[in-house]
């Protein structure tokens, strides 16, 4: 993909996944938007599908037997089963389960294995366990609870501690005339326009 802009990289890709399938919606909008504007993005696509049928119509090579395991293959058959092999392992795992009859037996196996355990029911949990878990989330609350009274108490008996060894300040002055304006109280009538005003003297 020397010479691509990224644009026309991602295209391409997108192509190539569209070719097989695997495009979420938003990346399937992205592509049809493309194909129907796009003469560059169409002859990309007709050059990937042309590739894709030439790699079809090649032979298959069989695998040399020299270069097949001997061992069983336990964890790539389920991988296998579970569509996550590789696609270049696939010739050498077929043509070793052509070859072995326990490795095909284990296959057997496996594929029934599965497919009993897919065909169960659904277990609820037994009751105990929800009353288990309510216990433990109480014990979690108490115990957050107690943390917080001891919290609590710790910074209070800190104050009191502390307390007496803190640096006494002087008393603000208080204004003679800040202290009578205060004790200086104005009513008025509002219907007879009459006020009356009553101060307290010391």
């Amino acid at each position: 993909m020397a010479g691509m802009t990224p644009q026309s990289e991602r295209l391409s890709m997108l192509l190539s996944c569209y070719l097989d399938g695997a495009l979420t919606p938003v990346e399937l909008d992205e592509v049809v938007v493309a194909l129907e504007n796009d003469i560059g993005a169409i002859a990309e696509f007709r050059r990937l599908q042309e590739v894709r049928r030439t790699v079809r119509i090649l032979p298959m090579l069989d695998v040399p037997l020299h270069l097949l395991p001997g061992e069983h293959l336990g964890e790539q058959l389920s991988a296998y089963l579970d569509g996550e092999l590789a696609t270049m392992e696939m010739p050498a795992l077929n043509a070793h389960l052509d070859t072995c009859t326990d490795c095909r037996r284990e296959l057997a196996e496996l594929d029934r294995s599965r497919t009993a355990v897919r065909a169960l029911p659904g277990l609820e949990p037994p009751g105990f366990l929800e009353v288990r878990r309510e216990a433990a989330k109480e014990a979690k609350r108490g115990l957050r609870t107690a943390l917080a009274v001891a919290s609590g108490v710790a910074a209070v008996a800190l104050a009191f501690t502390v307390g007496p060894f803190a640096t006494e300040t002087e008393p603000a002055a208080v204004s003679i005339v800040d202290l009578q304006s205060r004790h200086t109280a104005v009513a008025s009538v509002p219907s007879s326009g009459i006020g009356v005003q009553i101060s307290s003297s010391p």
